[in-house]
C-alpha cells in the first residue's frame, strides 16, 4: 500500500469533537502541511525543518500557521494524530467483514493484524523520513509521542472490552501505556537493525502477539 500524507484524515478529533465542522479551507490548509512536512522529512531532520521551511512548500502565510498550531512541535503531534488516524481507519477497512471477532468485546484480532501491516508499510514507503526521524536529536521525544498515539489506538480498540469501573479504566490505560512502549520499541529495534522486508512479517506477529497477551489476558 502507498499511504502518502496526502491521505491522511485530518484530526477530526481535534475540531469535530468540540461540536464545530471544520471549514473547507482549512482542511485544504492542513493536508498541504501534512504533505509539505512528509516531503520536508525525507530530506531533512526534524529539527532542521523550520516553520518558513514548512510554510514555503505549503504555500501559506506563517501567520496562517501560527493561527492552529503553537509551534513546530504542536505540528509534529497533529501530523502523528493524522497517520495514527488514517492508518486505524485503513485496517478497519482490510478486516471489515472478518469473521474473527473475539466474543468478549468484540476486539477483532484480523484488524489488529492490518493496521500493524498499514504501519510497517508506511514505514518502508517512507524510508527515509523514518531515518531522518531516528537520527534526528529529538528522536526520544518524538518516538515517546509515538508511542503514546500508539496507546490511544489501543486504547480505543479495547475499551469495549473493559468495564466501566475505575479499576478497569486504569488497568485499561496502564496496559496500554505497557503494550504501545514495547511495540515502539520492537519498531525502532527492527528499524535499526535493517528493517527487512523479510522479518516484516514476524516483526508483525510478535507485536501482535504481544497485545493479545497483555490486553485480553
Amino acid at each position: 500500500i502507498y499511504l502518502s500524507a496526502l491521505k491522511c484524515v485530518i484530526a477530526y478529533e481535534r475540531i469535530v469533537g468540540n461540536g464545530i465542522e471544520m471549514d473547507l479551507r482549512i482542511q485544504k490548509t492542513y493536508r498541504s502541511l501534512l504533505v509539505a512536512f512528509t516531503k520536508l522529512l525525507e530530506t531533512h531532520r526534524y529539527e532542521d525543518v523550520t516553520i518558513a521551511m514548512l510554510c514555503d512548500e505549503a504555500m501559506i502565510r506563517r501567520t496562517t500557521f501560527y493561527k492552529h498550531f503553537a509551534d513546530k512541535s504542536e505540528f509534529f503531534s497533529f501530523f502523528v494524530d493524522s497517520l495514527r488516524i488514517e492508518i486505524t481507519k485503513y485496517g478497519e477497512g482490510q478486516s471489515a467483514g472478518s469473521r474473527s471477532a473475539e466474543s468478549d468485546g468484540g476486539v477483532n484480532a484480523e484488524e489488529g493484524l492490518a493496521i500493524l501491516r498499514a504501519l510497517v508499510d508506511f514505514m518502508l514507503d517512507h524510508e527515509r523520513m523514518i531515518d531522518n526521524i531516528f537520527e534526528s536529536s529529538m528522536s526520544g521525544m518524538m518516538v515517546l509521542m509515538m508511542a503514546d498515539r500508539v496507546a490511544e489506538t489501543l486504547r480505543e480498540r479495547y475499551r469495549d472490552k473493559f468495564q466501566k469501573s475505575e479499576a478497569d479504566v486504569i488497568t485499561l490505560a496502564s496496559a496500554s501505556e505497557f503494550a504501545a512502549g514495547g511495540i515502539v520499541r520492537l519498531f525502532e529495534k527492527w528499524w535499526v537493525r535493517g528493517h527487512s522486508v523479510e522479518g516484516k512479517v514476524e516483526l508483525i506477529t510478535v507485536a501482535e502477539a504481544m497485545v493479545t497477551r497483555v490486553l485480553r489476558s
